[in-house]
């Protein structure tokens, strides 16, 4: 008997501010835990922190706002694995270097900042991947700053996360969706709020 998951997943614009402390309650009470995807506000996740009393988990975009505001109650996964309520989770922040400001890399840094975790990855089935920009040519633009990384395929193919969680492409409303399925993985564009679902085997 597996075990489900109702996971918030946001990214990139701060929707959720809007509502008051009481419905945001009623919203999302029973959700598991939330995942950020980045380019949010670090008051912002204080915010759904202390208003919903779950777990943050998250990683940075190419954008960091509000970095002076304390979030070390959140949980930072940017390049990381985490092992997580019978979950392994793997981040990614960052997008690709458009500018040479912080959060931002070549091909060759994002494949280091996976060579590094290659010693978590191949103990145990990757559940969850979360990264602020996608796989090159899934849900991402032809624009050199919207572009996705191509290494994260070697992820897709070598550890078939059940689960990717991105960011960084934005959809013309909150209410929009993205969604592509390669192989066993199900890719979600986290572009505003969803809630989705994960099932642990």
């Amino acid at each position: 008997m597996g075990k489900k998951y109702k996971i918030l997943i946001i990214s990139d614009t701060e929707i959720l501010g809007q509502y008051p402390m009481d419905k945001l309650k009623k919203m999302f009470f029973d959700v598991d835990f939330i995942i950020s995807a980045g380019d949010l506000g670090n008051d912002y996740l204080d915010y759904l922190f202390t208003t919903l009393n779950k777990d943050i988990i998250y990683v940075n975009g190419n954008h960091v706002y509000k970095k002076g505001h304390d979030i070390s109650f959140c949980k930072n996964i940017d390049g990381k694995v985490l092992k997580y309520k019978g979950l392994k989770i793997f981040g990614l922040g960052g997008s690709k270097k458009y500018s040479y400001q912080e959060n931002q890399y070549s091909e060759f840094e994002m494949t280091q900042r996976i060579v590094l975790n290659l010693g978590y990855l191949f103990f145990g089935n990757l559940d969850i991947m979360v990264t602020h920009t996608p796989p090159r040519r899934v849900n991402d633009r032809e624009d050199f700053t919207h572009q996705g990384f191509e290494v994260f395929h070697k992820i897709l193919k070598y550890f078939k996360p059940k689960l990717w969680i991105h960011g960084h492409i934005h959809l013309v409303s909150h209410m929009d969706t993205q969604e592509t399925t390669i192989g066993n993985t199900r890719i979600i564009n986290a572009y505003g709020y969803k809630i989705i679902e994960y099932m642990k085997n």
